[in-house]
This record gives structure tokens, C-alpha cells and sequence, in this order.
């Protein structure tokens, strides 16, 4: 007997199509900004990451191309280069190794590694990270790595305007590293100025 009169009363709730319009577009609207500026975001994300990619995949065809030993500058003008054509607006670091086969140890070895942008570049004792995502090698053949490590860094904190200090721990940053290795051209290795 009680169950008939709250049936009515939801029957009666769900048939209602009375509204305002001010009070529904106030409770959907900070819901639909908050998906807007979202999908905005992670737009801005590939974008991001792809123009990095394209970058580093083009730092190494010029290195690959190379005939004449490079040097320090060689890789000063590398690491604007990558600014340029990255669409990353925060600090980024530019890695570049010639790593060779090693007959003797049946191992990669590092012949040279430079960087600029704040971090130095690879040593021997790095050089087993590195070797974790390198190709098979044949003795005597060379391979370019080019390393980027950067971070992506929001236009909006949405997440911290929208949730306060919460919001603040949550999001800070995406890393944008890459990783690309090309074999030299035209020679069978790249040669640093200095050796």
C-alpha cells in the first residue's frame, strides 16, 4: 500500500518535462568546460609529442648525412634546431652517441657521447641502459643514437584549477623523451672533432 503512492510520485517526476534552462546550463556547464579543456589538452599532447618525435628523427638523418667530423658546436647547433621544430615549450636536453660492435668482448661499445642542454652524455657505465634498446650490430658497423629528454608541461593546469591543491600534485608533467638510432650513410662512422 505504501509502495503505490511513491510509484506515482516517481511516474509523475519522470513525465515532468518542466525546466529552466539558466539551472540546467549551470550544472552542465562546469562539466562541459572541463571536457572541452581536457580534449584541448591532450590534443596539445600529440602534438607535442609528434613534433618531438619528427625532431629527433630529423637531428639523426642530419647526423647520418654527415662526412666531416662534428664537435661540441656541432651539437649546441643540433640542440636549437630541435627547438625550433619541437613544439615544446618547456626545457629540453639533447643526447648524441656513436656506439660500434666490439669483436673482442662480443659487446656495444661507446665510442663518444655529447650532450647540451644541461646534462652530460653517456659513459660506459650508462652505456648497458642504453644497450637495452639498441639493435643487433654487426662487428665493424655504427649506429647514431640521438636522445631527447624533455617535459611537457600543460598551457592550463585544468587539473589544478578545477580541484585546487589536489589537482596540483596530480599533474606535473609528461615526459617527453625520445629515442632514435640511425646507421651513418655515406661513411662507415661519425667522427668527433676532438679524437
Amino acid at each position: 500500500m505504501l509502495i503505490q503512492p511513491f510509484k506515482s510520485i516517481i511516474r509523475r517526476f519522470r513525465n515532468d518535462t518542466r525546466g529552466s534552462v539558466s539551472v540546467e546550463a549551470a550544472i552542465m556547464f562546469p562539466g562541459l568546460f572541463f571536457a572541452l579543456m581536457a580534449t584541448a589538452i591532450m590534443f596539445d599532447v600529440y602534438r607535442a609529442r609528434s613534433t618531438t618525435e619528427k625532431a629527433a628523427f630529423a637531428i639523426s638523418d642530419m647526423l647520418a648525412r654527415e662526412t666531416a667530423a662534428v664537435d661540441q658546436d656541432y651539437i649546441d647547433g643540433m640542440h636549437k634546431l630541435f627547438g625550433e621544430i619541437s613544439t615544446l615549450r618547456s626545457e629540453h636536453d639533447l643526447v648524441v652517441s656513436l656506439v660500434s660492435w666490439d669483436l673482442n668482448t662480443n659487446d656495444y661499445r661507446l665510442e663518444w657521447s655529447h650532450a647540451a642542454g644541461g646534462i652530460s652524455g653517456h659513459t660506459s657505465a650508462s652505456l648497458p641502459d642504453l644497450a637495452d634498446n639498441l639493435p643487433t650490430l654487426v662487428p665493424g658497423e655504427s649506429l647514431i643514437v640521438v636522445q631527447s629528454l624533455s617535459v611537457y608541461d600543460p598551457p592550463v593546469k585544468i587539473l589544478k584549477s578545477w580541484w585546487g591543491d589536489w589537482g596540483q600534485h596530480q599533474w606535473t608533467g609528461l615526459n617527453m623523451n625520445t629515442f632514435v638510432f640511425t646507421r651513418p650513410r655515406f661513411v662507415s662512422t661519425l667522427a668527433w672533432a676532438d679524437t
